[in-house]
């Protein structure tokens, strides 16, 4: 009978107590006058009684076996595919496998952590956010960038509803229908806190969808494209308009100096004179949306300048034009000044200021350009004693065709464009520019830049 280990020896050994039992009797029953039928007797019970012990033991020890080999089996199986199983029949084959599957467990364990500790890093290093939800809406894992957009803590505890712990109901709902069409779906949601928002969601369950599949929902930052969409929007809308304007100007002009020429010449002559006048704002206004799409469009040329030799050559033409209105235009420029810039956006912008504070000061008024350098910055003001800003206004001067007082700015041939410009050419260098305004009173617009220059470009 080939019983397994360690039944066979259990059973040997109680069979050899037995006879050890037996022969001690025997070896007694010597000296004495026990009759030799109770001997045998004696000796057959204890043999009977080894035999029901090593039974009992050997149903006791070998009933789990099969199962004990079934398992680590399934176990090879699982964790370790190719493994060459042995079956092995009693504990010490078992033990045998078991002690040559350890190592390789051990190391298909540290891939496993490896694996993981990967993917984690992936979903840390992501720009985008990630969230994992169960089944039952409960969110699992939500990375760093989602943690951040939601406001959650870092130490956030797996396992609570996603409904309370986000706040924004919409992901819910969209994980929810993901699961229902067992299909991806998209969604874009808001988000108010811990900062105004806008995502772009996609939600898909897992290849283990079900009753209790997993939900992966990625998020993505669109609020950057959106605003820039309603910026292009309201800019196409906006240029349409002015041009518009003028064109229908001058095309009425037009007709009424066709008619007017023969019959009625001063008339005419000044018909002439508004055609004139609505070619040169058409042409400004051409210009100007030619500039904003330079200095948007284009790398900065940037190379060491001397921005005093730059003020008084941008400030010189514009000086022929003050003293024809009457008004003063004075310099205050620090000797030495320098800074690292493009030369022609900087141009750009104090032109754009010059012609801004010209426009807006009347006769009579005092427009003064200042320029000074300390601390490693160059702060460029440009101040007049013209009709000013009123407060509530002054947050949207530099936006695109903003204008305080738009019949006038007409009149005086601004495009609305100029103050968006200098803002795009000071923040392209590194700075910014506010105004200080009192109506009446005049406004001061101030521009700060980097002496060293605009701050490299990240490298793709």
């Amino acid at each position: 009978m080939n019983l397994p280990k360690p039944v066979g020896p259990l059973l040997a050994g109680f069979l050899t107590l037995a006879l050890a039992a037996l022969i001690g009797f025997v070896a007694i029953a010597a000296g004495t006058s026990v009759p030799t039928g109770a001997l045998v007797a004696l000796g057959v019970a204890l043999v009977a009684v080894a035999l029901a012990l090593a039974a009992i033991t050997a149903r006791t020890l070998g009933r789990p076996l099969p199962g004990l080999a079934r398992s680590v089996d399934r176990l090879a199986r699982i964790a370790l595919p190719g493994w060459r199983w042995t079956h092995p029949n009693d504990l010490t084959g078992i033990a045998g496998e078991l002690g040559a599957m350890v190592p390789r467990l051990r190391d298909r364990l540290d891939e496993l952590t490896e694996e993981r500790d990967r993917a984690s890093q992936i979903l840390d290093a992501l720009a985008d956010g990630v969230l994992l939800l169960d089944g039952a809406g409960r969110l699992l894992v939500a990375n760093p960038s989602a943690r951040a957009w939601f406001g959650l803590p870092d130490d956030l505890r797996p396992g609570l509803p996603l409904r309370r712990v986000l706040g924004v109901a919409q992901v819910a709902d969209l994980a929810d229908e993901a699961v229902a069409r067992r299909a991806p779906v998209t969604g874009i949601v808001t988000v108010v806190l811990p900062e105004h928002r806008t995502l772009s969601l996609r939600a898909f369950p897992l290849a283990d969808r079900g009753p209790t599949g997993r939900i992966v929902v990625t998020l993505s930052d669109i609020t950057q494209r959106r605003r820039l969409e309603v910026l292009r929007r309201d800019f196409v809308a906006n240029a349409s308009h002015e041009l518009k304007t003028p064109v229908a100007a001058l095309r009425a002009l037009a007709e009424s100096l066709e008619s007017a020429i023969g019959d009625d010449p001063p008339a005419a002559r000044r018909f002439a004179a508004r055609v004139g006048r609505e070619a040169e704002r058409l042409e400004a206004l051409v210009r100007d949306l030619l500039d904003l799409s330079r200095v948007e469009g284009r790398a900065l040329d940037v190379e060491p300048l001397d921005l005093v030799g730059l003020v008084k050559e941008v400030a010189e033409p514009y000086g022929e034009r003050a003293e024809e209105r009457h008004i003063r235009l004075r310099t205050a420029l620090q000797a030495g000044t320098t800074m690292r810039g493009d030369r022609a956006q900087l141009g750009l912008l104090l032109s754009n200021l010059l012609d801004n504070a010209l426009r807006h000061t009347g006769s009579r008024g005092m427009i003064r350009v200042s320029v000074e350098a300390a601390d490693g910055t160059v702060v460029l003001q440009v101040a007049d004693t013209g009709e000013g800003i009123p407060t509530v206004e002054l947050p949207r001067v530099f936006e695109r065709f903003y204008r305080v007082d738009k019949a006038r700015t007409r009149r005086t041939g601004g495009t609305g464009l100029g103050l968006a410009i200098v803002r795009h050419v000071a923040e392209a260098h590194g700075g910014l520019v506010t105004v200080d305004s009192e109506v009446g009173k005049g406004s001061t617009f101030t521009v700060t830049l980097p002496a060293a220059g605009p701050p490299p470009l990240p490298t793709p």
